[in-house]
């Protein structure tokens, strides 16, 4: 009875480990992105006195984390709405566009709770990568200067 019982809490153990669906519907596969807000403040002359279009894109598969980890900013929003289009589900996109001389705030709601990575792009008339990994961070400072962004941590996850 006791080999039995060892048998089968193995088994279920065994399973539970292996099974992608089951981990996630029973809370075992944890998220990696944590972000919920972000706070922008944008100098008078940022971007050249024009407005700064800001991307949050959260992956949630592997592959994809992996492609749009490889681009700059200006790579990113050349091909956004493909990307996005290609992505469905497994990507969710929160956009904003912030006004020289502003401040403003984004909040980020996940559609789901298994992130793998979540990149920040901004659109500067700039030369540079101008993207930040911002996964780990519950709350975060962006400031938006003349020819690119700091980001500043509030909340760490």
């Amino acid at each position: 009875m006791l080999f039995k019982n060892i048998f089968w809490v193995g088994f279920i153990s065994l399973f539970l480990t292996n099974c992608d669906s089951v981990k996630s519907a029973v809370g075992i596969k944890q998220s990696k992105v944590w972000l919920e807000k972000v706070n922008f403040r944008a100098a008078p002359n940022a971007n050249d006195s024009s407005p700064v279009k800001i991307h949050v894109v959260i992956a949630y598969k592997e592959d994809l984390a992996a492609t749009i980890s490889k681009m700059d900013a200006n790579t990113y929003f050349q091909k956004a709405k493909t990307i996005k289009s290609d992505a469905g589900d497994d990507l969710d996109v929160f956009g904003i566009d912030v006004v020289p001389g502003s401040s403003c705030s984004l909040e980020i709601n996940p559609s789901n709770s298994t992130g793998i990575l979540a990149l920040m792009f901004a659109r500067y008339t700039s030369p540079g990568d101008h993207r930040n990994n911002v996964s780990a961070d519950y709350e975060i400072q962006v400031d938006l200067d003349k020819n690119d962004l700091k980001i500043t941590t509030i909340k760490k996850g």
